[in-house]
């Protein structure tokens, strides 16, 4: 099956390069005699009109031989004019570069076959605003819909927020639907600095807001509460109070906020473990309260939203070397109140392994700061992809749910416009990766061979066609890529010889065609070599 997968995934890529090759050489009348794909002997073949095409045992590439690409071939006076190398360079640029951009733009295909496959996505509906953030100052509430930006509609969560990125510091109109009721919100995203995954740093812009909604879990601080006395703990879910159902923890600020000396009647949920012979279980038994705020505490019930409330903390973490505790509750970070556990994480991501300081406040204790550095630990996906992570070891209580997916409006113009931004992108991540590697910013134990995408495409397969279908965009844009590489033996070298010629106005002599095709070869084996070793180890020799 692994041999299959992989036959599914590099066929159709090579299939389509060569076909770029044939079709460019029909155009311009350059005769082709065979169209192979795969390498040895013919396992089958036909011929239509001059061209034979065949089906070749070794599935690691193909090949388009075509009159007259070589510099000694002999060829019949009567056919001169259909030679490749009698060709205009125009026209010999057109062959040789067809087939790396058939690759560079079949991602286009792939990814719009991809999207198009979608038939629900994540709505622009507002679910957690930040305090302190653009959403916050022009007033956007959760559950708030996004329904245009400057004029343009939006049809997606991912829509919203890539339109967005796009605008740092620049004023945005948005229409907003809040109740059956649309009005404009001016909103200037405020300008932040993030870092993609070949650590490269880029501008963007962010409105603070996040797609999920809290459930109104509440944390505890005060032990003299009425909330605490009436039995309340941290981590308990408030359903109800005076009988209306609450669902957000926005909901439950708003209401607690209305409340004086008036008496509280609240159900909530309370998790309790219980264990099984397969695993742990949570089950949520339901009780109730009857609070009554007192005037000694500015008529507080001492409830408070869980998010910024540690519920575990990981052995030996730098959390628990700082002295955070189950329970705590992370009133600021370096100054700066928070009141959600992304603010935090918008923090520390942002400080690196730079120590930073935090207010942290135990049950009944009086506030205290905690001095602590963060550390940068790597983990290994699903393919053995190396990746590295910045350790925290403290965890929020978190108890959240993104909205309902909802059916895609204009799904054929959704699927267009997302698979040019996603094949533009791809295209600038294969970029800078060569721009890096030439740079010696990225090290050659990051070159991945043919065993690498061969143990790679069984492990897509298994997890379903749309991620083979992603994995094979990814492939494509390294081949078109790598074929354009001025390297001879590529097409990218025949590319280079073309330029070079057109400058000079004749061509190299064959003596130099031979000595830079043999350095070509020399550099191509060894990056082979190198990528081979880094695969063995990926793959075959790392635990």
């Amino acid at each position: 099956m692994q041999l299959l997968a992989f036959i599914l995934l590099i066929g159709p890529l090579i299939f389509f390069h060569e076909l770029g090759h044939l079709l460019a050489a029909k155009l311009v009348n350059v005769k082709v005699l065979r169209f192979s794909l795969g390498f040895g002997k013919p396992l089958a073949r036909i011929r239509i009109g001059e061209t034979e095409y065949c089906l070749a045992p070794i599935p690691l590439g193909g090949y388009v031989k075509l009159l007259g690409h070589g510099a000694d071939e002999e060829i019949p006076p009567q056919e001169a004019s259909r030679a490749l190398r009698n060709k205009p360079l125009w026209a010999r640029f057109f062959v040789l570069g067809a087939g790396p951009v058939v690759n560079l733009a079949l991602p286009l295909l792939l990814y719009f076959a991809f999207f198009l496959s979608h038939s629900v996505v994540g709505p622009p509906v507002v679910g957690t605003v930040l305090d302190d953030s653009a959403a916050a100052a022009a007033e956007i509430q959760a559950g708030d819909r996004v329904v245009e930006i400057d004029g343009d509609d939006v049809n997606s969560w991912h829509d919203m927020q890539t339109r967005v990125r796009v605008a740092p510091e620049r004023e945005l109109r948005l229409q907003i639907e809040r109740d059956g009721v649309h009005f404009d919100r001016f909103v200037t995203p405020r300008r932040s600095v993030t870092h993609d995954a070949l650590g490269e740093s880029h501008t963007i812009g962010l409105l603070g807001v996040y797609p999920w909604i809290y459930a109104p879990q509440i944390g505890i601080a005060d032990p003299t509460s009425p909330a605490f006395e009436e039995g309340l703990r941290t981590g308990d879910i408030i359903t109800s109070i005076n009988g209306e159902p609450i669902r957000t923890v926005e909901q439950l600020e708003r209401e607690l906020a209305k409340t004086r000396d008036t008496s509280l009647r609240l159900t909530f949920l309370r998790g309790k473990p219980a264990r099984a012979e397969i695993g742990t279980f949570l089950w949520f038994e339901s009780a109730h309260a009857k609070l009554l705020p007192r005037a000694e505490t500015k008529f507080s019930t001492g409830i408070l939203p869980a998010n910024t409330f540690i519920r575990s903390v990981e052995p030996s973490s730098p959390a628990a070397r700082a002295g955070l505790s189950p329970g705590d509750r992370i009133l600021s970070v370096d100054g700066r109140s928070i009141s959600r556990w992304e603010t935090l994480a918008t923090i520390l991501d942002r400080q690196g392994e730079a120590p930073v300081e935090l207010r942290v406040r135990s049950l009944g204790e009086a506030p205290r700061i905690v001095k602590l550095t963060q550390e940068t630990r790597s983990w290994r996906d699903v393919y053995r992809q190396d990746h590295s992570y910045l350790w925290f070891g403290a965890n929020p209580y978190q108890s959240r749910a993104l909205p309902p997916a909802e059916p895609i409006r204009g799904r054929f113009t959704y699927a267009a416009r997302a698979s040019l931004d996603e094949t533009l992108s791809l295209l600038r991540m294969m970029w800078t990766s060569l721009r890096q590697l030439v740079t010696l910013q990225r090290s050659v134990d990051e070159l991945s061979s043919v065993i690498g995408i061969f143990n790679i495409a069984g492990t897509a397969a298994e997890r379903g066609p749309g991620e083979f279908l992603l994995l094979m965009a990814l492939i494509s844009m390294n081949l078109g890529f790598v074929n354009l590489l001025p390297i001879p033996i590529l097409d990218g070298g025949h590319l280079m010889f073309f330029t070079i010629e057109a400058v000079r106005r004749r061509p190299l002599s064959q003596r130099a065609r031979e000595i830079t095709s043999a350095v070509g070869l020399i550099i191509i084996l060894t990056l082979l070599l190198i990528a081979l070793r880094n695969d063995v180890i990926r793959f075959w020799l790392s635990p």
